[in-house]
């Protein structure tokens, strides 16, 4: 099993639409999701992730410098979880930061996702710090980093 990313056009208001949708419907304990203007302005490079053509879950990240890169709203869509598709669409969208030149990756996950968590130090990730009530009170994040290869 291969996963394969796409690039969504987040300039486009149906696609931003989508991703928003996607980001609404699976981060619904967020206290801070982005609206479709925000999508659309950019900062985030978004993708679908795609098994045999299938889509099945979404991926994106955003630069923080030319080499440092945060992977962002990681998602299995419902119908495909369990299935070791969150490792793999992980994988991908490391592909993609190397492809454009980035470094190191970093992440921040929330202390309830223990599925992302695992993923992540399986990947090779390290704990680089622990935030207390970082979007709002009781939304803890781990904050994890790799350096690419």
């Amino acid at each position: 099993m291969k996963i394969e990313l796409e690039a969504y056009d987040h300039t486009q208001r149906p696609q931003a639409e989508k991703i928003h949708g996607i980001i609404a419907e699976y981060y619904t304990r967020s206290p801070w999701p982005p609206t479709v203007e925000r999508i659309m302005a950019g900062g985030v490079r978004y993708f679908k992730a795609l098994l045999d053509g299938t889509e099945v879950g979404l991926t994106g990240y955003a630069l923080k410098t030319p080499t440092l890169a945060e992977t962002v709203k990681t998602t299995v869509f419902r119908d495909f979880q369990g299935r070791g598709l969150g490792s793999e669409i992980s994988e991908r969208i490391e592909e993609e930061c190397r492809r454009a030149g980035i470094k190191k990756v970093m992440t921040t996950i929330y202390h309830f996702n223990h599925a992302m968590i695992s993923i992540k130090l399986k990947q090779g990730y390290t704990i680089e710090g622990y935030h207390p009530d970082h979007e709002a009170p009781g939304f803890h994040e781990y904050s994890l980093g790799k350096v690419l290869r």
